[in-house]
């Protein structure tokens, strides 16, 4: 079993609700931005368009199956024909930080190619996915139209974790070692910034510090 990656229900959106979602996803996209505003991602054709649970039934039904709170990122993920997002880990969605993706696609074709532990997953139109990103994975659009899913972020309580698997001690080492290489990574990425990017170096620092202050302090509206 690919751990880095779980099916949690095949037919989340049926048929005709996953073409009434791709049609606003469409409407939706000349307002999108870029997900990397700054830094070495900044140039993917990866994009996203922002989306109230309150403003929208299907985001929000995706909560309320999960039973999850609505306190993180809820939005359309817009991939473009020939944009690579190559092999990485993100701490935001990572299951080491109590914080889990999910996953609906809702335009997609088998030549989008994303691998989760060098493996392919294959998440077809309506399903509900849950991505662990401490995992190594990455993303192809190899085809000529731009894949879009619906992605939350979500914490891990109590309800979100009756959906998922017991983590055996193969998590619990890679929990260890995603910590060890994350902490290697930041410290290599701190240092080269400060003098090669200075302005996604500040960045940085002000990711940390509310990073810092929610996880350690509890507190999520930090400037």
């Amino acid at each position: 079993m690919n751990t880095g990656a779980f099916l949690i229900k095949k037919d989340f959106f049926d048929a005709d609700e996953v073409k009434e979602i791709a049609s606003l996803a469409v409407a939706l996209e000349q307002g999108k931005s870029n997900v990397h505003e700054s830094g070495k991602y900044q140039s993917i054709q990866w994009h996203k368009v922002d989306l109230a649970p309150e403003d929208h039934p299907f985001a929000a039904r995706i909560y309320e199956f999960l039973g999850a709170e609505k306190n993180g990122i809820c939005v359309f993920y817009y991939l473009s024909p020939g944009a690579v997002l190559h092999p990485h880990r993100d701490l935001t969605g990572a299951s080491s930080n109590a914080r889990l993706r999910f996953h609906v696609p809702i335009i997609t074709n088998d030549k989008v190619h994303f691998n989760v532990s060098k493996a392919r997953v294959i998440m077809s139109p309506g399903e509900l996915w849950a991505l662990d990103t401490s995992f190594l994975h990455e993303v192809r659009n190899e085809s000529e139209e731009t894949r879009v899913h619906v992605v939350i972020e979500c914490q891990v309580n109590g309800e979100v974790k009756r959906h998922l698997p017991a983590k055996n001690l193969h998590g619990r080492v890679h929990d260890l070692y995603f910590v060890s290489i994350l902490g290697f990574s930041f410290l290599k990425s701190i240092l080269v910034n400060v003098w090669k990017d200075p302005k996604y170096f500040l960045a940085q620092m002000q990711m940390l510090k509310k990073f810092v202050a929610w996880r350690v302090f509890g507190k999520k509206d930090v400037k």
